[in-house]
């Protein structure tokens, strides 16, 4: 599929006010690792908290959704400013980031751009995949040649899902299975790599999905906008929409590498369809495994079901419906979690004034399930924690997710360094005019806060050999207590 031909190969990025020419490195006249006169502190005035803009902060990265950090539309996407502002101003080279709500990668991909290692965990196995294309090179070949071979493909491949015909339109499965054909035999990972999104797109394009609800879900919007592409020529608007997507990849790939500092002999490790409060707990005594930075967005209370969102993308991927549902157990709120010390007043006072069971019960799990596996993994951060959250409500009642992760953790030894608190210029998660639950104007949060954490003074490594000179000091006394009463008894004689 390799092509000479330059006539559909993508241009370079166009230049921007914070671009260099292609080719230099533009992150290693901004980064300052571990800089603390550059870091934004409280003042007295306002205690913790400090209102900012990451957007200004970080200007090298134009945008939300520039390169790869826009590729796929995924829902309460973590913006890339913020991991940046992180690691500019605490990271440092050799340093592991972790992020164990990682979603579609963004504080991976933004650690690799400074050159940090780093490990990302995530329910969804989308995880892996847009990750791989995210920081892939660009792959060079000719577009419209490698649209029509799709386009033209023989091998015929359908999910396994026996709803199918219930979200697609009858005369567009054929089309859609072709596609799809010669993506699963395509023996070219590249390839593969380079068509992924492009398919998804155009895939729910054809689908009575309305992307603007949570869930998967149909409505008469979405059937309306399917029955308008399908009056006209729409197989030939299908073959420009992926030659267009196709491009579209490359090009923010191209711009992602653009971004990159010198990886040197970087580690990444993916852990995808994983289950994080589990993997938290089950590396409760393993001292062996440490992170320097924890940087994560967990899942928002309001909206914990991003893989319901992604359902359609896995049955097109080839998950079976009996893998999806089996991961959809897992995610809050219907993950079964064991009740953990939460050390908040905030959350005991909210907790007793909750008086629906079914709404308790989704309070309880969330913070039993986040903040639990969070407390888990704290004891294997060196450094810092980095956690973005928002103000939530439940049934009207506030729910300060950022005072109950901060007192929770102060209890626990860490230092409250400062709480970042930032305005939401926009959001993908879901729209709706009212509460469906209530009837109640609908309002979403605000702000969002990043909340800094820092270990105390005293490292790990101090910590265990306090720990073991205790013990010493015990032993010690244990001893001298055997041997004074051994003299008593006249067991053993009195040093001269």
């Amino acid at each position: 599929m390799n092509s000479s031909s330059e006539d559909h190969w993508i241009q370079e990025p166009s230049q921007t006010a914070n671009s260099p020419r292609i080719g230099q490195l533009p992150l290693l006249a901004w980064y300052r690792p571990t800089a603390p006169q550059t870091k934004i502190q409280p003042l007295p005035s306002n205690g913790k908290e400090v209102e900012i803009a990451f957007r200004e902060l970080v200007p090298y990265i134009p945008s939300t959704t520039y390169g790869t950090f826009g590729l796929y539309r995924y829902p309460a996407k973590f913006i890339p400013q913020v991991v940046a502002y992180v690691i500019e101003h605490y990271g440092a080279p050799g340093q592991t980031v972790l992020d164990p709500f990682a979603g579609c990668g963004t504080s991976g991909l933004t650690a690799r751009l400074f050159g940090l290692n780093y490990e990302l965990w995530d329910l969804n196995p989308l995880l892996e995949i847009l990750h791989d294309i995210a920081v892939t090179k660009p792959t060079r070949v000719e577009i419209a040649e490698l649209t029509q071979a799709m386009l033209n493909a023989s091998t015929e491949w359908l999910p396994d899902w026996k709803n199918l015909a219930y979200w697609f339109p009858q005369e567009v499965i054929p089309f859609l299975s072709r596609l799809w054909g010669y993506y699963h035999t395509c023996s070219d990972p590249s390839i593969r790599k380079l068509i992924t999104v492009p398919l998804l797109k155009l895939t729910r394009t054809f689908s009575y999905n309305d992307a603007q609800r949570q869930k998967l879900s149909r409505s008469p919007k979405a059937i309306a906008r399917v029955t308008s592409i399908l009056s006209g020529d729409w197989k030939s608007q299908a073959s420009t929409m992926l030659q267009s997507e196709i491009k579209s990849v490359i090009t923010k790939q191209l711009e992602y590498q653009n971004l990159m500092l010198d990886q040197g002999n970087l580690t990444a490790t993916i852990r995808a369809g994983i289950d994080t409060i589990q993997r938290a707990n089950e590396l409760k005594d393993n001292r062996g495994v440490t992170w320097h930075l924890l940087i994560t967005s967990p899942p928002y209370l309001q909206a914990q079901e991003y893989l319901r969102a992604s359902k359609i993308d896995l049955f097109w991927m080839g998950y079976s419906e009996e893998q999806i549902r089996a991961l959809s157990k897992k995610e809050l709120p219907y993950h079964e979690v064991e009740q953990v010390p939460i050390y908040s007043p905030t959350f005991e006072r909210i907790r007793c004034s909750l008086n629906e069971p079914q709404i308790l019960q989704v309070y309880e799990r969330y913070f039993y399930g986040v903040l639990g596996a969070l407390t888990a993994l704290s004891e294997h951060v060196q450094d810092y924690l980095f956690l973005f959250v928002g103000p939530a409500s439940l049934r009207a009642q506030a729910i300060p997710i950022d005072r109950i992760f901060v007192e929770h953790f102060v209890s626990l030894g860490w230092m409250h360094e400062v709480t970042l608190i930032d305005k939401i210029v926009a959001r993908v998660l879901f729209r709706s005019e009212k509460n469906p639950a209530t009837g109640l104007e609908d309002q979403r949060m605000k702000t969002e806060h990043l909340v800094i954490l820092k270990r105390d003074s005293i490292s790990l490594a101090k910590i265990e050999a306090l720990k073991d000179n205790f013990q010493m000091l015990e032993l010690c006394k244990e001893r001298e207590w055997v041997l004074a009463e051994a003299r008593k008894a006249g067991i053993l004689k009195q040093a001269s």
